[in-house]
Formats: C-alpha cells, structure tokens, sequence
C-alpha cells in the first residue's frame, strides 16, 4: 500500500514541481560556498583576470596569510568565548522560563507568550540603538564581551522559549504528577526526568542560536566600534578590506575558515536536529 502511495505522489505534477524548487534552494544556497572555496585557493591577480574561472594554481597558503594578515587566531577565540557563553545563558534560561510557562500554572500565560512573540517578530535593527544607548550609559560597553552577549541572549531567548515551551507541554502530565507524589521538587523533576526527553529540542534550539551568535556582524561591530577588545572574526573580517581594495582570495579563505565550525556542529548534531524538527508533529 505505501509502494503504490508512494508511485502515485511520484506521478502528480505537484511532485516534480516541489523536487525542483527544493533542488533550486539548495543550489542557491550552496553556490556561495563553492565560489567561496574555490577563490580561496587562487591568487590575486588570476581572481581578477577570471573570477569564475578554476584555480590554476591551488594555494593552500592563503589560508595560512589569512590568519597573519587577518589575526583570525585572536578573533576566532573571542568568537568562542563570546558563543560559548551567550549559548549558556540563552540554554539555562529558557529552559526555566519555558518550564515555568508551561508547568507552573502561571496566571496569564497567553499575555506572556504574546508578548514573546511580538519580541520574536521585531526585527533586530529596530533595537540596535536603544540596546546601544542602554549599555552605554551603563558603561557597559567597556568591559570586553558583555554587551555583546547581553544583545544576543535578549534576541534569542523569546524564540527559544516559545520553542522549549511548545515541547514541555507534550511531556505527560502524569509523569509530573508522579515524581511530585514521591516528593520530586520542580528543579529535580525538570532536570532529572524532563531534561533527558528534551535532547532533541535542546539541541535543535542550540543550533539555531549559534548559528545566529556566530555569524552575526551588525551588533558585534556596534559594540566594538570604540575598542580593539573582544572582536569576534566576523567584525575581523573587515580588516581584509584594505584604503585601495579588498583581497578577494584572502576574504573568502577567512570565511571558509568561519564556515569550519558551523559546519562540524551541524554535523555532529544533525540527527538531533532532524528529530527536534520532526517532534511533537505526531501525537499519541
């Protein structure tokens, strides 16, 4: 019976038609990184004489030149300590928040959630200024790494709480019960017996924020205008755009360099993220 559902879809227009603009998306979205890679490897001169043209000569070194020239080392490590922690804090709070919105029988939880929402919704650059006059006056913007975590955690957190609130509340209320009967506090419940099921969605949601966090550029430079500490290597990058021009096989080797680790992660945790995306679609 699915043999024959499945040849029947394959035969509809529809199908062929959905195949095609997947196949289209996909090409849109990975040529980039090819031409990136490829003009990573040439030189100068031969990227200006034909910019689509292969490497004639693959050099490997411009990734070396783009650590010195660039000082992608140090900025790299503060791109990690800068995700590590932001990714810290978004996970711990809405993992509470989300458990608390979803368990505690909060009065007016609706108004809450839209009001996640709406945060959700706004777009980033309509709260760059305020964010920025805020931390200023506060003087936060001296200390290395502060401010730019704190703009990243607030943006991130009303999503993900929607997101880990939406999986909480297909956790069965009978299991709860349970462990509060054999006098389970809610800190225990939730990390002992809700935490293991929440993988998936945890995961899923790590993904996405340190996608974000990573390779996030406007607020990273607002915040590092003033100061030469604690710039993360997508403000770095600017340094390859020198007075007369910009060294094309450099830049790209750099960004392949960032791409690396957005990579390894997707990677290693895609089956995670295949399972949050697909959970709680099926009930029962």
């Amino acid at each position: 019976m699915n043999t024959k559902v499945k040849r029947k879809r394959r035969n509809m227009p529809g199908y062929y038609i959905l195949c095609g603009v997947i196949i289209l998306c996909l090409c849109i979205y990975v040529f980039p990184v090819v031409f990136a890679a490829i003009t990573s490897l040439k030189s100068t001169d031969e990227f200006y004489r034909n910019i689509w043209a292969l490497p004639e000569e693959i050099l490997v070194s411009n990734y070396g030149k783009a650590f010195q020239v660039g000082r992608l080392g140090e900025y790299m490590i503060n791109s990690v300590i800068i995700s590590i922690a932001s990714l810290a804090c978004i996970q711990i709070l809405a993992l509470l928040a989300a458990y608390a919105l979803s368990r505690l029988k909060i009065p007016h939880v609706e108004i809450f959630l839209v009001a996640l929402l709406l945060m959700q919704v706004l777009p980033t650059e309509s709260m760059i200024i305020p964010l920025y006059i805020t931390v200023s006056k506060l003087h936060m913007l001296d200390i290395p790494y502060l401010s730019t975590i704190l703009g990243y955690v607030g943006w991130s957190l009303p999503g993900t709480i929607i997101i880990l609130k939406n999986f909480f509340d297909t956790v069965p209320m009978d299991l709860l019960e349970a462990a509060r009967i054999d006098g389970s506090g809610e800190v225990n419940t939730m990390t002992r017996i809700i935490l293991p099921l929440m993988k998936a969605p945890m995961m899923t949601c790590l993904i996405m924020n340190f996608t974000y966090v990573w390779g996030e550029l406007m607020w990273a430079q607002v915040t590092t205008l003033l100061t030469d500490k604690g710039i993360p290597i997508t403000v770095g990058l600017l340094n390859f755009k020198g007075q007369y021009g910009t060294n094309w096989p450099l830049l790209t080797a750099a960004i392949v360099i960032i791409l690396v680790p957005l990579l390894v992660i997707f990677i290693a945790l895609q089956k995670y993220f295949v399972a949050g995306l697909t959970a709680g679609s099926v009930k029962g």
